[in-house]
């Protein structure tokens, strides 16, 4: 088979191609937001003994995470999602508002 035969024979194959593409590029957006959220959430508490001679604005960090910085990258995470979920959509040729999976 030439190489542009099975070119054409995969894109004949699975008509679901775009899709699936754009559901991994979901999973691995959402892969790598979780891992940034228990970074934040959990790796500045566990590590908190060792991170309490860094400091941020005047206050340790552990302490600065905890009460205000925390909520700041948890806002970045939504910003980022929404910023590049508007971006994979429009990749995609989705319209706002389609719940339906397709």
């Amino acid at each position: 088979m030439t190489p542009d035969a099975r070119h054409t024979a995969s894109a004949t194959e699975d008509p679901h191609l775009p899709s699936q593409r754009y559901w991994e590029r979901v999973r691995l957006l959402t892969g790598v937001l979780l891992v940034v959220w228990a970074l934040a959430s959990f790796g500045v508490a566990f590590y908190a003994r060792e991170l309490s001679d860094v400091t941020l604005l005047g206050t340790p960090l552990p302490f600065y995470m905890a009460a205000q910085g925390t909520i700041f990258i948890y806002l970045a995470i939504i910003a980022a999602y929404a910023i590049a979920m508007k971006k994979l959509d429009a990749l995609a040729g989705k319209s706002g508002g389609d719940d339906d999976g397709e």
